[in-house]
């Protein structure tokens, strides 16, 4: 096993040369390290029997893959095209808008070459598998895993939280949204009500607001206890793909949640829902105040999320997926 540190955040002089000299998207040329380039040519040639890329962004290691491993797995969390294509959706800016839709065809344009130049695909989402499957047949639906979690005992009345690292922006849109046209609009409805919010890098502009019963709790030392006491769950997601890990994290200790229709994408959608699914400000302060106006039905609904995820992700099925998918 050898790690490499490096600071891969975005810095702004290298995503100017990025947009002026380059044609490739910035999210793959920041995750490229020579150090580790360097380490890998010292393999012989088809030394590994097999390669897992993780995720599109190592994708500019492709060539040393398939010169080094005998089959090259691509294995995708998530198509980053349509997260950068969704975000921009919801931008104003002109410049800002223009920039994201730069990098997002720029990233469409490599996760095809990648696609392609793989050996098979491993799609964390259903979803996507079928925008994969397009472009390489040898496209298998391989979930995350979950272990069984312990159901939580009770729903705390009138609380509802939001958990998820702020520096990732679909999360921040999405919060940003809910507290700008939802939550004032359950405040309306039950004055008493709270939201706390908790996760890594939260950004200057979102503060707590006493007056509007919002409590920013940066990073906490344990989530699923955060979780556990803080009422529903909220997933206001209005950009992304892949699948939600925070859905089902919470579905595995029976957390109730209210999710848009993107933010359950890859696990429910409107056809088929074990969670209620609202995109409409209005219609989601009024299913969230229903969950907090009954918590003993907000629990039930728990329960069953928690039965149904626990069929489908549970670590033996996936497993059976894997043996399946593992190239001989």
């Amino acid at each position: 096993f050898t790690s490499f540190e490096v600071d891969t955040s975005p810095k702004i002089i290298s995503g100017i040369q990025n947009l002026l000299f380059t044609n490739k998207p910035y999210n793959s040329i920041r995750f490229f390290v020579n150090s580790m380039r360097k380490w890998l040519l010292t393999f012989d040639d088809y030394y590994f029997d097999h390669v897992i890329i993780e995720g599109a962004f190592m994708g500019d290691y492709l060539p040393i893959a398939k010169k080094k491993g005998k089959h090259v797995i691509l294995r995708s969390h998530n198509l980053e095209h349509v997260i950068w294509e969704r975000i921009a959706d919801n931008v104003g800016d002109p410049f800002r808008k223009f920039y994201l839709n730069l990098q997002a065809s720029r990233l469409k344009s490599f996760e095809e070459h990648l696609t392609k130049q793989s050996d098979s695909i491993w799609s964390i989402s259903p979803v996507d598998a079928a925008w994969f499957k397009g472009w390489n047949i040898h496209t298998h639906h391989i979930p995350v895993a979950l272990e069984d979690g312990v159901p939580v005992q009770a729903i705390v009345p009138m609380r509802c939280f939001h958990l998820g690292a702020l520096d990732w922006e679909p999360n921040l849109q999405g919060i940003e949204w809910f507290l700008s046209l939802v939550w004032p609009l359950v405040l309306d409805m039950r004055p008493e009500a709270e939201f706390h919010m908790a996760g890594n890098n939260t950004p200057e502009h979102i503060k707590s607001q006493p007056e509007n019963k919002v409590t920013v709790h940066g990073r906490v030392s344990n989530a699923e206890s955060f979780s556990k006491s803080h009422g529903i769950s909220i997933i206001p997601l209005l950009s992304g793909s892949g699948i939600r890990i925070k859905l089902l994290e919470n579905a595995r200790i029976a957390i109730p949640v209210i999710s848009t229709t993107v933010g359950a994408e890859g696990v429910y959608n409107r056809s088929r829902t074990m969670i209620p699914l609202a995109d409409e400000p209005l219609d989601f302060a009024e299913k969230l105040v229903d969950l907090l106006d009954h918590p003993e039905k907000a629990k039930q609904m728990g329960l069953c999320l928690q039965n149904d995820i626990m069929t489908t992700y549970s670590m033996p099925s996936t497993i059976k997926l894997i043996d399946s998918a593992w190239p001989l």
